[in-house]
């Protein structure tokens, strides 16, 4: 089973994952490396339930609040200059946006439609060898 991975910074996946004989094995998404030649291969041969989406982290209400929140020295700004009724409306919108019903967690994305154009191209190319 291979395992696609998203790179935390791009957001698209840069390389692939394969667990064999207890070791975790990183394959880079590259058409001239021969781990990644016999991952398309493989899913040409045996189709695309052997390869798994990357995983979506979606973040929870706290993780969601935390980044919108003022900083505390802006908060007692806002508290001093315009009162603790100006504050609390203005915390109160966040907390609206972002209900406690949002849970987070981790979930499978789908598998990009490259994978199995890159699967279609190596059975044409067998094909056309053949």
């Amino acid at each position: 089973m291979y395992k696609l991975k998203k790179h935390p910074d791009t957001g698209k996946v840069h390389c692939i994952s394969l667990v064999k004989d207890g070791i975790n094995f990183l394959i880079p998404v590259n058409p001239t490396n021969t781990d990644y030649q016999q991952f398309v291969q493989d899913v040409a041969e045996q189709g695309m339930s052997i390869v798994e989406g990357p995983d979506v982290v979606e973040p929870s209400y706290a993780e969601l609040r935390a980044q919108e929140y003022p900083s505390y020295a802006d908060q007692f700004d806002k508290i001093y200059h315009e009162g603790v009724d100006a504050w609390k409306e203005e915390i109160q919108t966040i907390k609206d946006k972002h209900p406690k019903t949002i849970t987070g967690g981790t979930t499978i994305g789908a598998v990009p439609n490259w994978v199995q154009e890159a699967a279609d191209n190596w059975i044409f190319n067998k094909q056309l060898k053949e």
